[in-house]
């Protein structure tokens, strides 16, 4: 018996192959911008830490009891020596703030955030986009996708909070038991968990594991089979939850053989990508030192190159050149396993459903993917079946409303079909 997941492994081979070759500079190029921004791009991280003023080796002035709390003092030194309690300076500046400048500085950063996730999402679909016209278009597509790309970030944010709750709510249980929070729900809930026996306990934490298990599975079939049905068949989220689930519940079997090869392939092409970033760094690490040792030298010595502006100017400068020299080297790797990564998830689910697939037919070897993309005017049973998920004209609206469906655009879907099997050639108007 042959799995369609086993079988992807090759298609999704063949299918990266002709994607990216022959070589084109300005498809890797937009391609390498797709990877760096779209939605689960792995980007690294943008936590930044601060050491302490007592890690420092900042000691407290005479006459200031040191507080581990807070790593000085218990309190700030006032003008005649004493001690001001932190309690006055907390006060002294929530009265400097003014809590509705919080409120619009905390609102515009919420829709920031929110802006610029839509955005990455839609940039998602862009790659899927391409994999379906085999061409590489970027803004005329990012802003057809916009509105699928919103209600993708309501649909995900919801299943993230419900994989998130559980887990949130056992820590701040776990720390309200122990010192409480000032807060009554919280501590109420704290106290009356506590006073419960072991048996369940033990029941809530599996429920809690449970949901956080479903939610998180729900989560990557959303990015890895509904986001696709999403590109293929022109319809929302829940529209394309729709057309998985009936294949889910169809095909448990081979989603099942799916998750597992799909562990592996993570896991590869993972080492991989971090094998070519190892050697990225070191060979930067190499070069930026070297270069910024023949700078030392040439103003006089590591202090120079520290203390005078033109040192600080060159160490600029070798930090630039390092970033863009690491992308440089790290995308195209990137490129090489996203593209992979996403054709195996893709020639899957053609092989599942080959009408959920969106893969040219020119990218398509193992006959997995849904038909190039229809011109204007064209007829498709499927279309007109209200439970299709489809807009064609006698499809049903509602697909295409709920959670942000597309709107198919006729004159570009005929240019998509007439021009997809070219390749880039970074003309204006193919962007």
């Amino acid at each position: 018996m042959s799995w369609h997941a086993v079988d992807a492994l090759d298609d999704a081979v063949d299918a990266t192959r002709r994607f990216l070759f022959p070589f084109s500079l300005v498809r890797w190029a937009k391609l390498a911008l797709l990877v760096l921004l779209m939605g689960g791009g792995g980007g690294a991280s943008a936590n930044a830490t601060v050491s302490l003023a007592s890690d420092a080796g900042v000691t407290p002035p005479e006459g200031v009891e040191p507080d581990p709390a807070f790593g000085v003092g218990s309190g700030s030194v006032g003008s005649d020596g004493g001690t001001i309690p932190p309690d006055a300076v907390t006060g002294a500046v929530a009265e400097a703030v003014d809590p509705i400048a919080l409120a619009v500085a905390a609102g515009a950063v919420a829709l920031l955030i929110v802006a610029v996730s839509v955005a990455s999402l839609s940039l998602r679909l862009v790659f899927y986009d391409a994999l379906q016209t085999n061409r590489v278009r970027i803004w005329r597509p990012f802003l057809g996708r916009l509105r699928q790309s919103l209600g993708l970030f309501l649909f995900t944010a919801v299943l993230s909070a419900a994989a998130a709750a559980p887990v949130a709510l056992g820590v701040l249980v776990a720390v309200a038991a122990d010192d409480p929070t000032g807060l009554a729900p919280v501590d109420s809930l704290a106290g009356t968990l506590g006073s419960l026996s072991v048996g369940p306990l033990v029941a809530l934490g599996l429920a809690g594991a449970a949901l956080v298990a479903v939610a998180a599975l729900a989560l990557r079939f959303t990015y890895e089979f509904v986001v696709p049905t999403m590109i293929a068949r022109e319809t929302g989220v829940l529209g394309g939850w729709r057309r998985v689930w009936t294949v889910l519940r169809a095909e448990w079997a081979e989603v099942l053989v799916y998750l597992v090869a799909h562990v592996v392939v993570a896991l590869g092409l993972s080492v991989v990508e971090g094998v070519a970033l190892a050697f990225a760094l070191a060979l930067v690490a190499a070069v930026g030192g070297l270069a910024l040792l023949l700078v030392a030298a040439a103003l006089g010595g590591l202090g120079a190159l520290l203390g005078t502006a033109a040192g600080a100017a060159a160490v600029a400068l070798v930090a630039l050149a390092g970033v863009a020299v690491l992308l440089a080297l790290v995308l195209p790797v990137q490129v090489i396993t996203r593209s992979y990564r996403i054709a195996y998830e893709v020639s899957t689910l053609g092989g599942l459903d080959r009408d959920l697939a969106p893969l040219h037919p020119d990218l398509d070897s193992g006959g997995r993917g849904s038909s190039k993309p229809r011109a204007s005017g064209s007829s498709d049973p499927e279309s007109d079946n209200p439970e299709s998920g489809g807009l064609g004209s006698g499809g049903s609206a509602s697909d295409s409303s709920e959670f942000g469906g597309s709107e198919s655009d006729s004159s570009e879907s005929s240019g998509s079909a007439s021009d997809s099997s070219k390749s880039d050639t970074g003309e204006p108007g193919d962007c």
